[in-house]
């Protein structure tokens, strides 16, 4: 009876040890078809994550307020109690309200830099946009003006600037 009992797990962790070893089976991944489209759904993604991120903070905010009315009121009663597990429950409090107001506040930085961010990069967009503009301004009017004066479409070289071309002597020995 041991014997087949022994036998029998050996049998087990010998499938289990091959099985485990085994490569799995190589699956294609499936890449959607790609096509050009519209930035509509990135940019309301983007404002949604947003908005999200916004009301995580005021949330994370407002809950940092409530604790930090209830660690007064803890505070208040255990003042008067000489309770050592309830001035353990109020230490241990103080050091969590303490490092949650700590990850509020380096939120908060991070928001408003990226707020920053966003709008500086929004005013180089901007910027590119009417130099573009601009550009493609002056264009047209370059355009109007060689179609206005079709005979001044070439313009003469200066009497002195006649280009000549002369080659260098090769210094090497083939």
């Amino acid at each position: 009876m041991m014997l087949r009992n022994s036998a029998a797990m050996l049998v087990i962790l010998a499938a289990t040890g091959m099985w485990g070893q085994s490569t799995p089976a190589r699956v294609a991944p499936r890449r959607p078809p790609v096509a050009a489209s519209s930035n509509a759904e990135g940019v309301a993604a983007a404002n949604r994550a947003k908005a999200t991120a916004n009301q995580s903070l005021q949330d994370m905010g407002a809950t940092l307020t409530k604790m930090q009315a209830l660690l007064k009121q803890m505070r208040a009663h255990t003042n008067s109690a000489k309770d050592p597990v309830a001035k353990a429950n109020l230490d241990m409090w103080t050091l969590m309200v303490d490092q949650l107001d700590k990850q509020y506040e380096q939120m908060r930085l991070a928001a408003r830099q990226r707020e920053e961010m966003e709008a500086r990069r929004a005013a180089l967009y901007k910027q590119a946009d009417e130099k573009a503009a601009e550009a493609a301004r002056k264009a047209q009017e370059a355009q109007k003006a060689a179609a206005a004066n079709p005979n001044n479409n070439q313009t003469p070289a200066a009497p002195g600037a006649a280009q000549t071309t002369t080659t260098a002597p090769s210094t090497s020995p083939n």
